[in-house]
């Protein structure tokens, strides 16, 4: 059996901690303060991958 890696459309907030590298209350004060996008899956906060990627983008951008 042939197995390939998972490459997820969105992330758990732990999931997004070990993504981003940015703390559980970061990335929460973020969500808060509507830098960073997430959905409400549930009774489960999800954060695409994609808002990460762009948030980065908009900071490194930023930075230039």
């Amino acid at each position: 059996m042939n197995i390939s890696p998972v490459n997820p459309l969105a992330f758990t907030v732990p999931d997004a901690v070990a993504y981003s590298g940015l703390s559980r209350s970061r990335l929460y004060q973020l969500i808060r303060s509507r830098e960073l996008a997430s959905l409400q899956v549930g009774g489960r906060r999800m954060i695409m991958r994609s808002a990460l990627d762009s948030f980065f983008a908009k900071l490194t951008e930023a930075s230039v």
